[in-house]
This record gives structure tokens, sequence and C-alpha cells, in this order.
């Protein structure tokens, strides 16, 4: 599959009816979150899923244990967010390289800048982030939030989806701090084995 990697490649994608885009912090910030939803919607060949991950998470304290430098860990991540674009079959992945760590403390314009120039580009009926409180409160999370809703700003044609989690996950996961109620969802994912199964993955 030719993968859209750069913001003016998205526009390529637009002739597809259906346009989900995903805005995280961190590689792995999908994993925990919204892996398999987008590989759900990723499986519709009328809909072009894309995937912007704001940071390279070269700021990893585990793999800086490991003896990896930022670069390295850069590079090392990169690809497995590559990897996991090949497993979740997304049409684009998109790295613009911020500041791992340092979201919050970026000019904001700097930080909604490739927000803003994606959806602009690829032209997302659904947008998909984290919710305000970040799920743990990571402060990257929680400005990555913001930057969305500010692209997301005078586009009134855009739905914005919160990734979210029932209670009884959250109670099970220790990175998830701040579950929600299920009366306070709108809508409740539910994964099949095998979507369970690349999600794990």
């Amino acid at each position: 599959m030719t993968r859209a990697t750069t913001i003016p490649e998205l526009e390529q994608l637009r002739s597809r009816p259906r346009r989900l885009l995903a805005v995280f912090s961190h590689p792995d910030d999908e994993a925990y979150g919204a892996a398999g939803t987008l590989r759900r919607a990723a499986r519709d060949d009328d809909t072009a899923v894309v995937l912007v991950c704001l940071t390279s998470g070269e700021a990893s304290t585990v793999m800086k244990r490991q003896g990896l430098d930022r670069d390295q860990i850069r590079e090392l991540r990169e690809q497995r967010m590559r990897e996991i674009a090949e497993l979740l079959d997304l049409d684009g992945l998109v790295l613009p390289r911020l500041p791992d760590g340092g979201l919050a403390q970026l000019p904001f314009d700097d930080l909604t800048a490739p927000v803003r120039a994606a959806v602009d580009a690829f032209e997302p009926q659904v947008v998909i982030v984290q919710d305000a409180r970040g799920i743990n409160g990571h402060a990257d999370h929680i400005a990555t939030h913001w930057a969305v809703r500010d692209a997301l700003r005078a586009r009134d044609d855009v739905r914005l989806a919160l990734v979210v989690y029932p209670p009884d996950v959250a109670d099970a996961t220790e990175r998830l701090l701040f579950p929600t109620p299920i009366e306070q969802m709108d809508a409740l994912v539910r994964l099949s084995d095998g979507e369970i199964d690349v999600k794990q993955r």
C-alpha cells in the first residue's frame, strides 16, 4: 500500500467518501487508545484512516534506561509506528516530530499548526483524540486535546470523537487514571476477537 507520510500527500485521500483522522501525542497512545477502532475503519474500502503522531516518543525513560540516546529512541519508535500503521492498514501516518514531553510548553500556534494542516489537507469528517484529561493526566496528552479542539474551532462539518474508558477498563489498566461512567458516553466500541488480537500486537 502507498501510505501518505506528509501533510500534502493527505490531499490524495480526499476522494474517499469517509475520512477519519486520529491525533495522538506519542507512539503507543493509539495502542491503548483507539487502535481497534482505527483498524475496523481502515478495513472499509470507502474509508481513509490517517494517524498524526505529534512526537516521536524520544523522551522514553524506559528506553533511556536501556542505554539508548534520544536519536536512537526516535528512530526506533518511528520504525515501530510505521509497523503499527502497516498492521492497522492505515492510509496515512504523519510524524511532525514535535518535542516529546514539551508539547505544553510550545507556543500554541506551533502546536496546532500540524494538526490544522492535516485537517485542511485531509478534510476528515471525524477526528479522534484523547479527552481533555488526557486519559492519565499527561501534559502532552492534554495539550494535544486542546490543539485538536483549536484546529476544529471553525469546522462545524467535523465530528470530534474523544477516547475515554469505562471504570472497569480503567481499574484494570495501570496507565488509565480517569475513567468515564458509561452513562456519559455517546458510543461504546466493542472489539471483535480479531480486532483485540491486532490491538494487543
